[in-house]
C-alpha cells in the first residue's frame, strides 16, 4: 500500500468522525486535498494532485479540486466548527489568547484570520477573505469574526484579543471594552489623539522619555469617538528609535506587555502555511469564497501536523528524528518530519482526535 493511500485512509477516518454529515464525495475530495498538501507542501492543484493515489487522470483530480472550491454549498467556517470545538475544549483550563491579522491569499484576495494560541503556535479558528491586493480589513468584518468566536466560547471563559495597528478601530475597542470576559491589547498609530490632563493630545506628544517605556491610565480614546476609559502603553523600540503605542484595558504595563508579546504566534502560523509549509502564497485563486474553501483544507492539514508534532514528543520518537541538544523545530515542522518518519518506517498513523492540553507535556522544541 502506498504512502499516499495509507495517509488518505487515516485522514478519511478523521473526517468521517468530525464531519459525518458532509456529502461523501465532497469529504473524499477534501481528504485528497489534505493528503496532497501534506505530501506536496503546495496549494497549487497540479502539485497536490501529483501526491495523491487517484485511480484516474491527475488532470481530472485537479478539476475535482476546482469544483470543490467553487461549490457554494461548502461553507468553510461552518465545516471547521467541529475542529474549533475540539481546540477550545483542549484549552478549556486556559485563558484563551486570540490574535487577528490579514494575509495575502490568492491572486487578488486578502484573508482576515483569527487564531488562538497553543503552546508557541497559533491555531486557526475562523477566517474571511475579501478582494484586494493590499490594505486593511473593515471594522465590520473584524467584528463579524470576533462575534463569531465569542459565540463559540463557554460561559465563564476568559479571552484576550491581540491585534496590530489594523485593529485599533474605535468600534472594535468599544466592543471589547463592553465584554466582561475579554481583555485586549492593540497597537495604535502615534498620531491617535487621547484626552490627557484636560486636552486632546496625540500619543507622540505625551510626556515620554526616549529609551523608556511608559503607561497612561484612564484616558479617552480618539477625539472623534471618545471611547473609554482606556489605558495606553508606550513601548520604546530600540531599532526604530521611537515609541510604539498600544491601547489596552490591562491595568499595568508589565501585564499588557507580557500578553502582547504572544501575538507573534499568528506570524508563525502564516509562515507555516506559506513559505515554510504549504506555500499558500502560490495560490492563483481570485475569488474570496474559493480562497476560503482552500483555506479549509489548509487549516485541517495544519492542525493534523501540529498534532503529529505533539505525538512525536509524547511518544519520545522525536529523539531519534532530530537533534535534542538545541531547539530548532516547531510543532508544525516536527509534525512534517514525524509523518514522513511514520510513512517511511511503515508504522501506524496516529488519528487526530484532539490535541492534549498544553500544560500536559513539556514543549521541547520551538
Amino acid at each position: 500500500m502506498s504512502d499516499a493511500t495509507r495517509l488518505q485512509q487515516a485522514v478519511m477516518k478523521v473526517l468521517i468522525q468530525f464531519l459525518p454529515d458532509m456529502q461523501e464525495d465532497n469529504r473524499l475530495t477534501l481528504a485528497y486535498m489534505i493528503v496532497g498538501l501534506i505530501l506536496g507542501r503546495n496549494v497549487q492543484f497540479a502539485q497536490m494532485a501529483e501526491q495523491v493515489n487517484y485511480p484516474y487522470k491527475e488532470s481530472s483530480l485537479e478539476d475535482r479540486f476546482r469544483r470543490f472550491v467553487a461549490n457554494h454549498n461548502i461553507e468553510a467556517t461552518i465545516l471547521f466548527i467541529p475542529f474549533v470545538e475540539s481546540i477550545l475544549a483542549t484549552l478549556s483550563q486556559e485563558r484563551l489568547v486570540f490574535s487577528m491579522d490579514t494575509t495575502k491569499n490568492g491572486a487578488n484576495c486578502i484573508t482576515l484570520l483569527l487564531s488562538v494560541r497553543y503552546k508557541s503556535r497559533a491555531l486557526p479558528i475562523c477566517w474571511l477573505s475579501f478582494k484586494g491586493k493590499k490594505g486593511h480589513s473593515s471594522q465590520a468584518l473584524q467584528l463579524k469574526l470576533i462575534n463569531l468566536v465569542n459565540s463559540y466560547l463557554a460561559p465563564g471563559c476568559q479571552a484576550i484579543f491581540l491585534g496590530d495597528g489594523e485593529f485599533d478601530g474605535s468600534d472594535v475597542v468599544t466592543w471589547l471594552a463592553s465584554q466582561a470576559a475579554w481583555w485586549y491589547v492593540c497597537r495604535t498609530a502615534k498620531d491617535t489623539k487621547v484626552f490627557y490632563q484636560g486636552h486632546w493630545t496625540a500619543l507622540q506628544d505625551l510626556p515620554l522619555t526616549p529609551g523608556q517605556d511608559a503607561f497612561f491610565q484612564h484616558l479617552l480614546f480618539t477625539q472623534q469617538n471618545q471611547v473609554g476609559p482606556v489605558n495606553i502603553m508606550a513601548l520604546w523600540n530600540a531599532k526604530e528609535q521611537e515609541h510604539w503605542f498600544f491601547v489596552t484595558d490591562f491595568e499595568t504595563l508589565a501585564e499588557g506587555k507580557r500578553w502582547y508579546e504572544k501575538r507573534f504566534t499568528i506570524e508563525t502560523l502564516f509562515s507555516d502555511v506559506k513559505s515554510r509549509g504549504f506555500n499558500l502564497q502560490k495560490s492563483h485563486l481570485k475569488n474570496p469564497d474559493r480562497a476560503d474553501r482552500l483555506l479549509l483544507a489548509v487549516s485541517i492539514a495544519y492542525l493534523f501536523l501540529v498534532f503529529w508534532g505533539v505525538e512525536a514528543i509524547l511518544t519520545g520518537d522525536f529523539k531519534t528524528m532530530v537533534r535534542t541538544d538545541r531547539f530548532e523545530h516547531s510543532l508544525f515542522r516536527l509534525g512534517l518530519k514525524y509523518i514522513s518518519h511514520l510513512l517511511k518506517k511503515y508504522r501506524s498513523i496516529p488519528l487526530f482526535g484532539g490535541l492534549p492540553p498544553p500544560h500536559s507535556f513539556v514543549h521541547v522544541v520551538l
